[in-house]
């Protein structure tokens, strides 16, 4: 059961780097000409439509990480003596930027998705929606089902520990003063 769950979680590790790319890139200023709202401020119903905050750099940050992070696990496949303790299966350099682009993708748009309910229900930019806040990794995962579906017990690991995840991450980027709320 240990190591179903740290071979899940390993697996699922491009999507938890992808979501924490944008906080990054938006704390260090990166791609800043890409630092403006995937919905251009346009409005739906006198809202906005996913808010200041969801930016392009912000989506495109996420998927590049998840690319480099599902590529970094291809590359110490051969070099990790303990590596049937972490892979759910074998990795391929094609099958690597696929996992890690849809992976990156899907956080980006859980998080769109997850933006975009917040402000029809009139949650401004910013603002908590639990559990609402800690589901944008189910995209991830459904679209890293069509590079590979984990068995059940993965499945449920990732599902059950997954919401954990952005929790810890954004009260450790709150600390860090990267962030302006814990949530």
């Amino acid at each position: 059961m240990f190591f179903t769950i740290i071979r899940a979680l390993f697996f699922f590790l491009p999507a938890y780097c992808a979501n924490a790319a944008p906080v990054i890139f938006a704390k260090f200023d990166w791609w800043p000409r890409l630092a403006f709202p995937v919905d251009l401020n346009k409005k739906l119903g006198g809202q906005s439509i996913f808010g200041y905050t969801k930016t392009v750099r912000g989506i495109l940050a996420g998927i590049m990480v998840g690319m480099m992070v599902a590529l970094i696990q291809l590359f110490v496949h051969d070099i990790i003596p303990w590596r049937e303790y972490l892979y759910l299966y074998r990795y391929t350099f094609e099958n690597s930027l696929i996992l890690g682009f849809l992976m990156g993708l899907g956080e980006g748009i859980g998080d769109l998705l997850k933006s975009f309910v917040k402000r029809r229900i009139g949650i401004k930019s910013g603002g908590a929606l639990f559990p609402l806040d800690q589901m944008s990794f189910i995209v991830a995962l459904l679209l890293s089902f069509f590079v590979f579906i984990p068995s059940w017990g993965s499945l449920l690991a990732i599902l059950i520990i997954s919401p954990f995840i952005p929790v810890l991450a954004n009260l450790l980027a709150f600390k860090l003063k990267w962030k302006k709320v814990w949530w």
